[in-house]
């Protein structure tokens, strides 16, 4: 749901950090593909597009599994 990308899916809450997080990727990959389209992306391009955002979101990933478990 479209919803989830801006809210914390326990509170139901805003979340700024996803709010953020989502301009941040909207922006570079319009940027990206207006690169692409107009025939300036080379392989660094698409080399560093890649990955920032892949790295972004194995962090992201990587951080949420170590410190988004359950309080004991």
């Amino acid at each position: 749901m479209l919803k989830d990308l801006i809210t914390d899916s326990g509170t139901g809450q805003l979340s700024h950090t996803k709010i953020w997080a989502n301009v941040a990727y909207a922006s570079s990959t319009i940027g990206f593909l207006y690169a692409v389209y107009k025939g300036t992306a080379g392989a660094e391009i698409w080399f560093a597009y890649l990955g920032i955002v892949g790295a972004s979101a194995t962090a992201s990933k990587l951080l949420s599994l170590k410190f988004g478990g359950k309080k004991e």
